[in-house]
Parts: structure tokens; C-alpha cells; sequence
């Protein structure tokens, strides 16, 4: 009779295998379970403090009020509608597009018109740092003197960003901005491409979204 225990035999080595992907499987599963819950507290955290940032004041939930819109390209966009006191003061829609690192969400807050304000993109993405980051990241930059005389940035205010400013005032036209419109950062063409689109199916999704409104108003 064979000795079913030697590692050499072809049979304990799938069981082994076996056990080990079975285990694996249960742990990796449990795990994602386990952090599921947190994860979605800090991404509806992050989406509620962005919102109050780059909105005027409201007194609405604007997570709760949320829509599902799609762009006309296809893509996914949520809306989010500020008001207060029952009136709409602003609008703001979070949407993704594919970077040098994967996938990179943003907001983009909407004056009443569907002018493009305030552009954020999300944490979480996989941009390269110092390249790509440069494109995405809103940092606080302190100067020498800043330094010395201890001055610290306003958390109240968001810090500058060439790439990200450079769509303040915009609306959508008949095609995407190109490089001469919007500011692409040099050497990361992949991060400004993937923030370029990303505004592109927010204000395209925003602008349809208020057509339709004004014609519904008109019709009743």
C-alpha cells in the first residue's frame, strides 16, 4: 500500500492544496466583510466634509437626496442637489475615469447654470506620487516665511491646484477640453486625461440633467 502521507504523493499534495485555497478563500472573505462596513463610513465621511467644501451653505442632506444620472458617453454620475431652506443653491456630481494607476474619482461642484466651480478628486487613488499626484491632489504649501512667522493653511479653504482650477468657469461644448483649454501637467498625461474626462461626464451628465428640468418646468 502506498504511503499516502509523503509530500512527494500527487494526491496528499491537491488535498493539501486544496485545503490551503479552501482557508485562504474563508479568511480572505471574512476580511472583506469584516472592513466592508468601515470603508463605506470613511468614503460617505470624506463625500459629506468634499460636499461642504466645495457647496454653498445648506441645510439638506445632499448624500440623501442623491441621483444616479449617466453621462452621454455612457458613464455613471451621481448627483448631488444642495438647497437651503427648501431652495437649490448648488449642485455637485462625482464621477470616475480610468488614470496611470487605475480608476480615479472626483466631485465637481456646479453653479445654477452648470458652470463647472470647484473640482476635488477623491483619496484612494493610485496615482504616481509626485507625478500624477500633481494633477489630482489639492496640497497646502507653506513658504519660509510661513514657517518663521508660524502660519498655518486655512482648513476652511481648499489649497490651489493649476490642473484642477484650470476648470473653474467652464461648460461643456461640443467635445472634450483639449490640452490648449484645460491644464495638463507635463510628464502626467494619463492623471490630466483621466481628470479631464472624469469633469467631461460630470458637466455633460449636469448639464442634460438641468435641460431636462427647465423643459419639464416649461411643459407643466
Amino acid at each position: 500500500m502506498k504511503d499516502m502521507t509523503k509530500a512527494s504523493n500527487p494526491f496528499y499534495l491537491a488535498f493539501f492544496l486544496l485545503v490551503v485555497c479552501g482557508v485562504s478563500t474563508l479568511v480572505m472573505a471574512y476580511t472583506a466583510v469584516k472592513t466592508e462596513e468601515p470603508i463605506r463610513i470613511s468614503q460617505a465621511k470624506e463625500t459629506a466634509d468634499s460636499l461642504k467644501m466645495i457647496l454653498p451653505p445648506f441645510d439638506n442632506d445632499p448624500s440623501a437626496d442623491a441621483i444616479d444620472l449617466t453621462s452621454p458617453d455612457g458613464e455613471p454620475v451621481k448627483l448631488y442637489t444642495a438647497k437651503n431652506g427648501g431652495i437649490v443653491v448648488g449642485y455637485a456630481a462625482e464621477a470616475s475615469a480610468s488614470g496611470f494607476g487605475g480608476k480615479v474619482a472626483g466631485l465637481v461642484s456646479f453653479k445654477a447654470d452648470g458652470t463647472v466651480d470647484t473640482v476635488i478628486v477623491k483619496s484612494g487613488h493610485a496615482e504616481t506620487p509626485g507625478i500624477g499626484t500633481k494633477v489630482t491632489d489639492r496640497t497646502a504649501r507653506r513658504t519660509i516665511t510661513d514657517v518663521v512667522k508660524g502660519r498655518k493653511p486655512d482648513p476652511s479653504k481648499l489649497p490651489a491646484n493649476e490642473a484642477l482650477d484650470s476648470y473653474s468657469g467652464k461648460k461643456p461644448g461640443a467635445d472634450k477640453w483639449t490640452k490648449d483649454e484645460v491644464h495638463f501637467v507635463s510628464g502626467a498625461t494619463f492623471s490630466s486625461t483621466a481628470v479631464r474626462d472624469l469633469v467631461w461626464y460630470a458637466s455633460t451628465a449636469v448639464r442634460d440633467y438641468l435641460a431636462s428640468q427647465a423643459e419639464s418646468k416649461e411643459a407643466n
